[in-house]
């Protein structure tokens, strides 16, 4: 009896937190890729709208879980595309490089013993390489601009449970970005900062 009692003693602290359960394995490792719907042209000549640059992307996020619904994360990820669009004799061929490093915040909520809905959020910096080729029928132009900037996503998905080391999920993820790399001052150009919509799906391993 006094060893029950001593058991039950234990397992109040627990009891009385409720919603809090320490997960069995905090950490995790996500791989993910994804295709990055641009939504807005990257370049402008002249007032003339350029080409919307699509891109696709991998990722590679370390998650903390701290219990049931809540989770912090660090995802490092890389996105790359081009666009060659050409008028006669007039060519316009960009190319566009980010590399971005985000922390975040993730919610999740069970939906069944196999599936969960999650909603998350990420703000942190990225690098904008971008490569324009403009074509004349006198001559061939080629520039390169560079720019550090800050970056935000919003994110909302599933995850499907298929062993207890062994995750997939897919989500749909709202990207954008301040970086707004410069053509070394092509006359009557100018950059944008982007704005994509995302399909994101991948992998997740548990330590």
């Amino acid at each position: 009896m006094k060893t029950t009692l001593l058991a039950l003693a234990a397992l109040a602290p627990a009891a009385l937190a409720g919603t809090y359960t320490e997960p069995v394995n905090p950490y995790s490792l996500e791989l993910g890729v994804s295709y990055n719907f641009a939504a807005r042209d990257l370049v402008r000549t002249n007032d003339a709208n350029g080409p919307k640059v699509d891109t696709l992307g991998v990722d590679l996020t370390g998650v903390y879980t701290v219990n049931d619904n809540s989770s912090f994360n660090l995802r490092f990820g890389f996105a790359t595309g081009s666009d060659d669009k050409g008028n006669g004799e007039f060519g316009n061929d960009v190319r566009v490089n980010n590399f971005y490093l985000m922390p975040g915040y993730r919610y999740t909520h069970r939906m069944s013993e196999h599936v969960h809905g999650f909603i998350g959020a990420n703000i942190g910096v990225i690098n904008e390489s971008l490569k324009y080729k403009y074509t004349t029928p006198l001559e061939t132009r080629r520039y390169h601009g560079s720019e550090y900037g800050f970056a935000y996503s919003a994110e909302a998905g599933l995850k499907f449970y298929l062993t207890q080391n062994f995750d997939l999920f897919l989500a749909y993820q709202f990207f954008g970005s301040t970086a707004e790399p410069g053509l070394n001052s092509i006359e009557g150009s100018n950059t944008r900062s982007q704005l994509y919509h995302c399909i994101r799906g991948g992998v997740s391993f548990d330590f």
